[in-house]
């Protein structure tokens, strides 16, 4: 059977966050049981269209999916289960924000079958959490995690660092103030400005200035070695796990698994059945039109690519070297057949001197990017993207 992870898209918010440029609509009214029967249909459609698998991940996303009622969670897992299995070990992740409102249906998502919790917390402290625009305090985060570690053995928050005016010796001190929350996963994303979003604006204008590109390489650098020193495992590019505990669902992507996605702006890399190449699947964004489509024909597509092999590969390249493990061998066997090897798909003699400088390694069935120089991870991922071969 073929592994395969779902990702569950709720695309609504309280408040749309000013650095945020994800799918997400803020709405006073849901009609919940609507929405319920739309992600049923969609299930249903990529059920019956894509090859027995089971199921690995599940993974409820948004927006802010903790608005979402405990019995929508427990009829959308409650579907899933009534068309796949699901693999022993299957991760069941939501996101989470830490207001009281949310925090109180903790529990009630451990009953409905959630067994991993991701909370959005971003700062630890009020004045960053309302540069940010978030709508939960410092102390409301703290209680929410500590009361989320009654209830979870596994579970993870976010950190966004290199905010403006923001001291490397701060940023060390809130690490080492999250560490004792005693979370087996952190997520520490650098502060970027997406096109679109009301930062976008403010910065091009600017109302604020972000760190220099040395000074944040050296929050990159310096999380790393804190991270590293505390026992985690750098095991993406801004993600730290404890032994056993990175995200699988995450994996699942960056690891060139198949995935669906249901839900308003949702996406899917997937083989449907008797097809030979992988499809890239795109939902429609705006909530109100994706669930009339569909009622309407049974899913909400608003695009459909047919990717090839050379495409296939590019992706795998972004995602998989994002990774310690890099891209493998068994990455390469999903998609490639008997071509599993990294010669076979890559001209090597163009990208040597990556490796003579030690910003690569490669061997037979493996390529990844140093630790050192995964800060410059997206040049070299351009420069091997070139020399691909088929």
């Amino acid at each position: 059977m073929n592994n395969l992870a779902i990702y569950v898209h709720y695309p609504f918010c309280k408040s749309k966050c000013p650095y945020c440029d994800f799918n997400s609509h803020v709405t006073k009214k849901v009609d919940y049981n609507r929405y319920i029967a739309a992600y049923e249909r969609e299930l249903d459609f990529f059920f019956q269209n894509t090859a027995p698998s089971i199921i690995t991940s599940i993974f409820f996303g948004g927006g802010t999916p903790s608005l979402m009622p405990t019995e929508m969670v427990q009829r959308i897992l409650a579907k899933i289960k009534s068309l796949w299995p699901l693999d022993n070990n299957c991760e069941i992740s939501m996101e989470v924000n830490p207001t009281s409102f949310e925090a109180k249906k903790f529990e009630g998502f451990k009953a409905a079958g959630v067994n991993r919790l991701s909370l959005g917390i971003q700062a630890l402290n009020d004045d960053d959490l309302k540069f940010l625009g978030r709508n939960h305090s410092a102390a409301e985060a703290m209680m929410a995690i500590k009361q989320v570690k009654q209830i979870y053995d596994n579970f993870s928050f976010d950190l966004i660092y290199a905010r403006p005016q923001q001291k490397l010796s701060d940023w060390l001190n809130e690490i080492e103030q999250a560490l004792n929350f005693e979370s087996p996963h952190l997520s520490l994303y650098q502060l970027t400005i997406e096109k679109g979003t009301p930062f976008f604006k403010d910065f091009k204008e600017r109302k604020f200035s972000l760190p220099s590109d040395n000074k944040s390489a050296d929050f990159y650098q310096k999380t790393n070695e804190f991270m590293q020193q505390s026992g985690f495992i750098n095991y993406e590019i801004s993600n730290y796990s404890k032994p056993n505990f990175a995200c699988r669902h995450n994996l699942s992507y960056w690891q060139g698994d198949d995935y669906i996605g249901i839900g308003a702006g949702a996406h899917s890399r997937i083989y449907f059945k008797n097809k030979k190449q992988r499809q890239a699947l795109m939902m429609i964004h705006k909530p109100q039109s994706w669930l009339e489509k569909v009622e309407k024909l049974g899913w909400g597509l608003q695009k459909k690519v047919l990717l090839t092999k050379k495409e296939v590969l590019e992706e795998l390249i972004l995602s998989s070297l994002r990774t310690d493990a890099g891209l493998t061998k068994e990455v390469l066997l999903k998609h490639f057949d008997k071509k599993n090897k990294i010669n076979d798909l890559i001209d090597l003699s163009k990208i040597e001197f990556l490796h003579d400088k030690n910003i690569i390694f490669i061997a037979d069935a493996a390529l990844k990017i140093s630790q050192e120089s995964r800060i410059i991870s997206n040049e070299v991922i351009a420069k091997i993207c070139s020399a691909i071969k088929i």
